[in-house]
């Protein structure tokens, strides 16, 4: 069991309580409920599958340490990613509302990380509790959703080194908010040119202009920004769309007790 007073076990979780704070659950009866229903699973390690395609589960599954994506391989063998994956997500949150046990869609570690996992029906259990979780829990749906989008707009519509930038903005504004101050992206190329669309010449061919241009780091393997704002403005980059909890966080929630003559239970209600 794990609680906001333990220390030593709260660093850990530190990532997903400033996440679900973020997300509106600010209350710490609401997270020590969290964080006590979550079980923590042996560490994985870079390149291994976390969440194997196909794979229907009973679980959902956090990211606590390190770095993963969400990722399918079309018939070419190829990967495209979806999205990166930080310290404090939800690999699959969406298998908690759209079970999926057909397809090709998997979760693979980029890093070494270190994992929990939370049982569906305790998280249902805690939503019925607590409504705010739910809420919570909806608008990481949207933000996931926000990022999508905005992801397809890039690769569909911006040359290379706009969408490259772009994906690079993305990843730092990201990993700041779950309190991740670094200039160092802990990414590969190849991981970005599967984000992006791009072949590894293509990609390349991109970072030495990136590096000619003095906005990353020159030599080595590692991608560090060193000139952000030079960064920001050749991908016009503008993270309003990361800032769903933010936008959302004027929605409330009513609890109604429903008489037992009507039905029995609570309901919770969204408004604006």
């Amino acid at each position: 069991m794990i609680s906001l007073l333990n220390r030593s076990g709260r660093q850990l979780f530190d990532p997903l309580i400033q996440k679900l704070r973020s997300l509106g659950v600010d209350s710490d009866t609401e997270l020590d409920a969290v964080l006590n229903r979550i079980k923590v699973r042996a560490g994985t390690r870079r390149g291994e599958d976390i969440i194997a395609p196909g794979r229907s589960a009973r679980h959902s599954t956090l990211l606590l340490e390190g770095v993963a994506c969400l990722y399918e391989r079309p018939p070419d063998g190829n990967r495209q990613i979806y999205a990166f994956q930080y310290s404090g997500d939800f690999c699959d949150l969406h298998q908690h509302v759209l079970p999926e046990t057909n397809n090709e869609v998997a979760v693979t570690a980029l890093t070494d990380c270190s994992l929990g996992i939370i049982e569906h029906k305790d998280l249902e259990q805690l939503i019925a509790q607590y409504p705010s979780l739910g809420l919570a829990l909806w608008r990481a749906s949207m933000l996931e959703a926000s990022i999508f989008r905005k992801r397809l707009l890039n690769v569909g519509r911006q040359p290379a080194l706009q969408r490259v930038a772009h994906l690079l903005c993305e990843q730092l504004a990201r990993r700041e908010a779950v309190g991740i101050n670094s200039a160092t992206i802990p990414l590969t190329q190849m991981d970005l040119a599967d984000a992006a669309g791009l072949s590894i010449v293509h990609i390349n061919r991109t970072f030495q202009e990136l590096r000619r241009l003095n906005i990353l780091s020159k030599g080595g393997r590692t991608i560090k920004v060193v000139d952000r704002e030079r960064l920001v403005d050749l991908a016009n980059f503008d993270g309003n769309y990361l800032n769903m909890p933010q936008l959302l966080s004027h929605w409330q929630v009513k609890i109604e007790h429903k008489r037992r003559s009507q039905a029995t239970g609570l309901s919770w209600v969204v408004t604006g």
